[in-house]
């Protein structure tokens, strides 16, 4: 712990020293005392310490003289004071102008005050402040602990520590969602300190708590409270992370029950579902959630963590009961239909990418369905939209399977590969076997063409060709698959053989 350099001044045996400059630092804490004669060599001071000195060579040497005090700024000292009757009769104008310049204190010791005296002054009370905080500091501990050991929580150790610092205190967790906060304090709207610490373990960082005061108000033993808090705040999502592997293991099972399309309704599932508190009546959605791309299996066993964690939270605050389980490379969550399973599934993306930005997360939800014998096929269709997911432009970042833009339709085709072959091989082997000898690209044409909805000039500028040319491979396009584009029963058989060409090429990439 520390004083300050106003503290300090007021000591019965600092009376004779006298601030002659730098009274903007007065509140600077003092750390430690420093005696050096000769100063050469600035790099040893720490931040805080508060150097006495007899200013030797300081008269004679212009330079040093004029770098003394900027470079005592730059270490971060408390202060300075400079014993005069040895080397300097008095402090030096351009020593007390830097002073004041760099708000760094600039006290004078007369010849007749000994440096002893100046160094038992200000170092008894600040080892006598280290002796308090420990005190302090053991006896937060142990009633934190106790706080921690009650059972109430996040919650409980929030309210404790704004007990003991009359402070709000504010917890978080790693993706900004708030956990517990305090009554906010009217201060009058004096400026406030607003100190955060992370709650983290070597592995994993959970959150962070945050305290806030009016500054006047703030003390350095305020920090080690908060640091106790951190520290006990980290047990406590260690506890519930254990509970979340527990709950999941559980779900799990259960959810795999339901998915697999021989789930039946009898009396030992209607427990399992009240005490898993989720609702077997009305109906249901699922999702399939995956991090990061499909090809590359980004996510890591701590990202399908920290997911389940944020999928937790977000359930706790629309209300919505849901089941998880896992799959090699996605997770699948059952929830009940309804606007607040939307709500959660439209914050889910959004919140995600606040935590990981580098690893986004692709969500796709099947049709609904009020029959749990549907939900196999149901979460079948999630894959799938999963799957689609980058051959399409979703408006929202979860893809719902009745909006993927007809690639449902290609839904009872997706598991065989020679079925999806056969809808698009007749209309489209001409145009890849063109594209190829002659290097052309017949085929985007189309492709282009067709999401331009027949704008020619949108699609000549796409493909940044001249419609001259556009209208020649339009005209090869017919040509080599006997269909004609203005013909919209046609252009649907070629667009369809478009889709299942590209769909082909993402489900069976070998």
């Amino acid at each position: 712990m520390s004083i300050t350099i106003r503290e300090a001044l007021q000591l019965p045996d600092m009376v004779q020293t006298r601030l002659v400059a730098g009274e903007a630092g007065l509140d600077n804490h003092i750390r430690w005392v420093t005696i050096v004669e000769i100063l050469d060599d600035t790099t040893r001071l720490q931040a805080g310490e508060f150097l006495i000195t007899t200013g030797f060579g300081l008269e004679e040497d212009r330079q040093k003289l004029e770098q003394f005090i900027p470079r005592l700024a730059s270490r971060g000292l408390s202060g300075v004071a400079i014993h005069t009757g040895f080397y300097l009769r008095e402090i030096p104008q351009a020593l007390i102008e830097m002073a004041n310049r760099h708000g760094l204190p600039l006290i004078e010791i007369p010849v007749e005050l000994n440096f002893s005296h100046v160094t038992k002054a200000i170092l008894q009370p600040i080892v006598n402040r280290q002796f308090e905080t420990l005190a302090y500091s053991q006896a937060i501990h142990e009633q934190m602990i106790r706080i921690s050991l009650s059972g109430g929580g996040l919650a409980a150790i929030a309210g404790e520590l704004a007990r003991l610092t009359k402070g709000n205190v504010t917890i978080r967790d790693a993706f900004g969602n708030q956990l517990a906060a305090t009554p906010s304090k009217a201060e009058n709207a004096e400026p406030a300190v607003e100190v955060s610490l992370p709650i983290q373990t070597t592995r994993e960082t959970y959150g962070s708590v945050t305290l806030s005061k009016p500054r006047r108000k703030w003390q350095e033993l305020d920090q080690i409270a908060l640091q106790h808090a951190s520290t006990l705040c980290a047990l406590e999502f260690v506890k519930e992370r254990a509970v979340i592997e527990a709950e999941w293991r559980m779900q799990g099972d259960f959810a795999e029950e339901m998915l697999n399309g021989r789930f039946s309704l009898n009396r030992d599932t209607e427990t399992r579902s009240r005490m898993l508190g989720y609702p077997l009546t009305g109906s249901h959605l699922v999702a399939a959630l995956q991090i990061g791309a499909a090809d590359q299996l980004a996510e890591t066993a701590e990202q399908h963590h920290n997911l389940i964690r944020l999928i937790k939270r977000l359930a706790e605050k629309y209300g919505v009961p849901c089941l998880l389980r896992e799959r090699s490379a996605h997770l699948l969550m059952i929830l009940p239909s309804g606007t607040e399973s939307d709500r959660l599934l439209a914050q889910l993306p959004a919140q995600w990418a606040k935590s990981a930005p580098g690893s986004p997360l692709a969500a796709a939800v099947s049709s609904p369905r009020s029959e749990l014998a549907e939900l196999a096929e149901a979460a079948q269709e999630a894959v799938f939209a999963l799957q689609v997911y980058p051959l399409i432009k979703p408006q929202s970042p979860v893809l719902r399977y009745a909006d993927m833009e007809g690639y449902q339709f290609l839904f009872p085709f997706h598991q065989q590969k020679e079925a999806l072959r056969k809808l698009w091989s007749p209309l489209l082997d001409q145009l890849l076997a063109y594209d190829k000898q002659y290097g052309h690209r017949l085929l985007d044409t189309l492709q282009v063409y067709l999401e331009a909805n027949l704008n020619g000039l949108q699609a000549a500028q796409t493909l940044y060709i001249h419609r001259h040319t556009l209208k020649y491979r339009l005209q090869q396009i017919e040509a080599k698959t006997g269909k004609s584009l203005a013909n919209a029963a046609q252009r649907w058989q070629l667009q369809l053989a478009l889709m299942a060409y590209r769909l082909q090429g993402i489900l069976f990439k070998s």
